[in-house]
């Protein structure tokens, strides 16, 4: 089927998360924010929504029972797990209408069956990424491009943005990749472990910083190597993998909402103890106002300092939005779906979990949003699980 296209530092309640990196706007180019929180042009946010024209499977992998999450090493079945990663596994989920938020993928009338996989328990680090991309270089037109290693705005290198108390620079997570660039990420790191790459990409265009802007990506069925989450496996990460579980209806990923606030509040203390986002961005701690780019204290965090979710998955709300493998679409499609791919093409990629420059709506665990590309954006890996 053809597409177009990291340890852990809990955050004790008693110590004061006094980080320096905050901001409640887009940083730079790739979308601006109109109200200092909100989505970038070019972007949109939809909290009951989803690819229409979803139908179909993957060829992912193979599905089986349960909801649960194992941490690297050897599993139960005598299956590694790779390092960093853990185990999600999977059940078959019957939609249902929420009332305290939106129903994400899991829509009233729709079932889905998903498939066993690994995910990182972080996001990719800016470490990780200049480590496999350092030297990459593609050809277009007989012209040779020499692959960004370095994208990220939130860097020593950027006054407005540099590391923040508490943070290593390097384990900040990797932002300012295309879609593009974090499915060639995923295909060279598996050549590096040997794996076999989850897709086929030809690449058609890359920008004058090295950013990849155009090509065409083609999934590998039964590939073991790295890929990007597809929107169902992430929101079923984000949700803690047990539908179930009250967790399953939280608003935050691992985090509810503070008691009397709404779902679409844009300050919520709720998500201070697992998320990173505009009203507490600077501190840790939900304040009375946003951090704007006038202040210090904004950007990104050093991955794993909040407290992780069911799963024992880090920061899958705040800190940076994260692609997913789907095409966006507005409307979710109803029936039952094995292992959805999402629509066949598009104009834009899905992203989800919001931001450290974004209100808390945003870093819910339903809220469906699109972009182009932003330097608000990464990226966590899964593989599919053998």
């Amino acid at each position: 089927m053809k597409k177009h296209r990291l340890y852990a530092v809990l955050a004790a309640m008693s110590v004061a998360l006094a980080l320096v990196l905050a901001g409640c706007q887009q940083p730079s180019s790739g979308g601006s924010d109109s109200s200092g929180s909100g989505a970038s042009s070019g972007s949109s946010e939809t909290g009951n929504g989803g690819n229409s024209g979803e139908g179909g499977s993957s060829g992912i992998g193979n599905g089986s029972t349960g909801g649960s999450g194992s941490s690297s090493g050897t599993g139960s079945s005598g299956e590694t797990v790779p390092e960093g990663f853990l185990k999600v596994t999977c059940t078959t989920i019957t939609g249902k209408s929420n009332t305290n938020n939106y129903a994400g993928v899991f829509i009233e009338g729709r079932t889905v069956t998903l498939s066993d996989f690994y995910m990182s328990q972080y996001e990719v680090t800016q470490d990780e990424y200049s480590a496999v991309m350092t030297g990459q270089k593609v050809t277009v037109s007989e012209t040779e491009y020499t692959l960004n290693a370095n994208p990220s705005y939130c860097t020593e290198g950027n006054s407005s943005y540099a590391v923040n108390f508490g943070s290593e620079q390097g384990k900040r997570p990797v932002e300012g990749v295309t879609w593009y660039d974090a499915v060639y990420y995923c295909n060279a790191r598996s050549e590096k472990e040997s794996l076999t790459p989850a897709y086929e990409i030809a690449v058609t265009a890359v920008s004058s910083n090295g950013n990849i802007t155009e090509a065409t990506v083609t999934l590998v069925d039964g590939a073991n190597g790295y890929r990007l989450p597809t929107e169902a496996e992430w929101e079923y990460a984000a949700r803690g993998g047990d539908p179930s579980a009250a967790a399953w209806d939280y608003t935050f990923s691992g985090a509810d909402s503070a008691s009397g606030t709404s779902y679409s509040s844009p300050s919520n203390s709720g998500l201070d103890a697992v998320g990173w986002y505009c009203y507490n961005n600077d501190t840790g701690t939900t304040g009375s106002s946003n951090v704007t780019n006038n202040e210090s204290g904004k950007g990104t965090h050093q991955v794993g300092q909040k407290a992780p979710n069911a799963l024992g998955i880090y920061d899958m709300s705040g800190n940076v939005w994260e692609w997913c493998y789907d095409w966006y679409g507005s409307t979710v499609s109803t029936g039952s779906e094995t292992d959805p791919l999402g629509s066949s093409s598009g104009s834009y990629r899905v992203r989800r979990g919001g931001s450290w420059s974004y209100d808390a709506f945003r870093a819910s665990v339903c809220l469906r949003s699109y972009d182009a590309t932003s330097n608000l954006l990464g990226f966590r890996l899964v593989r599919s699980a053998q």
